[in-house]
């Protein structure tokens, strides 16, 4: 398992969103979609499919999180939003 740490703001979004290190956690661990959004950083999410076939956390397929390859800290976590607006970090499975 992967174990990141997480930056101030990325602490503060977690405790305003209700998000546990736990659910992280589940989330790193079967992200099965990670890319590149620039600036070094990837964005690491659960597909809405692998989330139903785990059916662990109703959220899990919505939420994912923004990590530096530089230094191997968790930058934000966001809930992710369908539609136009959330659609620059999603790719079409």
């Amino acid at each position: 398992m992967i174990h990141l740490q997480l930056s101030r703001h990325a602490q503060s979004r977690c405790q305003a969103r209700g998000v546990t290190r736990h659910f992280l956690d589940v989330l790193v661990e079967h992200a099965n979609v990670d890319h590149p959004i620039g600036g070094n950083c990837n964005l690491l999410r659960v597909s809405s499919r692998q989330a139903r076939r785990l059916n662990s956390d109703d959220r899990l397929g919505k939420y994912a999180l923004i990590w530096s390859e530089d230094t191997g800290t968790i930058v934000t976590v966001m809930p992710l939003h369908r539609g136009k607006g959330g659609a620059r970090y999603r790719r079409q499975n």
